[in-house]
């Protein structure tokens, strides 16, 4: 499946973000969302610095652009490091084997199989620095899903020498438009949605992409996230009580 045509990237931008995403970026900002800290989830690995995670997987075109901010100071998190990773069409983490839960089993670290059964596999995951603006950007295609899970994208920020990890989401309804195409026609549907995954209710309409673009032949998702990278204080301790 061919990738949307792109426009000539901005001069001062470090890395490669077209014209016409920096200018969506940019007018995020005045609704920068406050990001919302949810679970890594096991599929983890190491990935390589790219802008397209694709490599030979076929789905819906897709390019996320990013754009962090502190939330204290609202400035650009400008070369702080970005990691996406998400699953194929069918649902499967390149490295891994497809995992299929039984009926209301949530898939967490403790319930997955965590072995890397093929170690060469580095589809659908990459990540980059931030440009001065704080922008980034990623073409990848629009995630399957598996049992348990809504659709969705793992996202990590290393900054200030703090790692804070997210994931980003769709819109059910947008969702269900490109599910009835291929190659996700092909798949038995899905059995969680936003308003029933556990994850998703922890901050996750936070972290809904803003996509525009043709369900039948490609999209595009923009985000603006404050994080804060100052580590909480800690807290001080209860006083304790007298007894014997």
């Amino acid at each position: 499946m061919s990738q949307p045509a792109r426009a000539p990237t901005t001069a001062f931008s470090l890395v490669n973000v077209e014209n016409d995403l920096a200018a969506r970026l940019a007018e995020q900002q005045v609704s920068c969302q406050i990001w919302p800290e949810q679970t890594e989830g096991p599929y983890h690995r190491d990935a390589p610095e790219r802008r397209d995670i694709t490599e030979d997987r076929v789905g819906l075109p897709l390019r996320v652009g990013l754009r962090l901010v502190n939330a204290s100071t609202g400035n650009p998190l400008s070369g702080s490091t970005v990691e996406v990773w998400q699953a194929d069409h069918e649902g499967r983490y390149s490295g891994f084997l497809p995992f299929h839960a039984r009926p209301g089993q949530v898939v967490t670290s403790a319930s997955v199989p965590r072995e890397i059964v093929a170690p060469a596999e580095t589809f659908l995951r990459g990540r980059q620095r931030a440009d001065s603006g704080g922008m980034c950007a990623f073409d990848t295609i629009y995630p399957g899903w598996y049992s348990s899970r809504t659709v969705h994208i793992h996202l990590a920020v290393m900054a200030n020498d703090h790692r804070f990890v997210s994931q980003l989401y769709f819109p059910d309804e947008l969702t269900d438009q490109v599910y009835g195409h291929p190659p996700y026609a092909g798949h038995p549907a899905r059995d969680t949605t936003n308003a029933t995954d556990s994850i998703f209710a922890e901050g996750g309409e936070r972290t809904v992409l803003h996509l525009t673009g043709d369900p039948a032949t490609g999209l595009t998702g923009v985000l603006c996230l404050a994080v804060h990278t100052d580590p909480a204080p800690p807290r001080p301790s209860p006083p304790i009580a007298d007894g014997g």
